[in-house]
């Protein structure tokens, strides 16, 4: 009794395993470098590396010697490419773009028409969005939101609970 119970157990849990939904339900593969779920809308090079639990989804775009690890997404029409590394449960939307040796890790957000580029970081829970640029070194991270216009550059360390709207910070707390 104890055996079939175990076998049944096995079955169901291998079951929910494979009917787990990537990519919203849209028909995909698995990524021959690092066993993660592409999409077949989607572009991936065989240079990139798609970690077992990360996704691309929809029409992305990934290129060169990116990496996407862990849970991470990429969806919708972003591209990703170069050496950047989307990471942790990062996201990367819209049609947003990561570029160079760019990072974008933990729980943060890139989205809308957002760039982040050369060397830049976006960590924790941080957002990036609209037409916001990072770039040149730039860190953006705790729950920081970089939106509307804004260009952050340079050694530039913008975090906690900042937001940056433009040129303008709105609120600094």
């Amino acid at each position: 009794m104890k055996f079939s119970f175990i076998v049944f157990n096995l079955i169901l849990t291998t079951t929910a395993i494979a009917k787990q939904e990537y990519c919203h339900g849209a028909k995909g593969h698995i990524h021959s470098n690092g066993g993660g779920v592409v999409a077949d809308s989607a572009k991936v090079q065989d240079t990139v590396f798609v970690d077992k639990g990360a996704q691309v989804c929809g029409t992305a775009e990934v290129a060169g010697a990116a990496k996407i690890l862990f849970n991470a997404i990429v969806e919708d029409q972003a591209k990703v490419s170069g050496q950047a590394i989307i990471s942790g449960s990062a996201r990367v939307s819209g049609k947003a773009q990561v570029l160079d040796q760019s990072l974008v890790e933990g729980g943060a957000k890139v989205f809308g028409e957002a760039q982040v580029r050369n060397f830049a970081r976006v960590r924790g829970l941080a957002q990036v969005f609209q037409q916001a640029q990072v770039f040149e070194n730039a860190v953006v991270s705790g729950s920081a939101k970089v939106f509307g216009n804004a260009q952050i550059k340079g050694k530039e360390k913008i975090n906690l609970n900042a937001e940056i709207d433009g040129e303008k910070i709105v609120n600094n707390k």
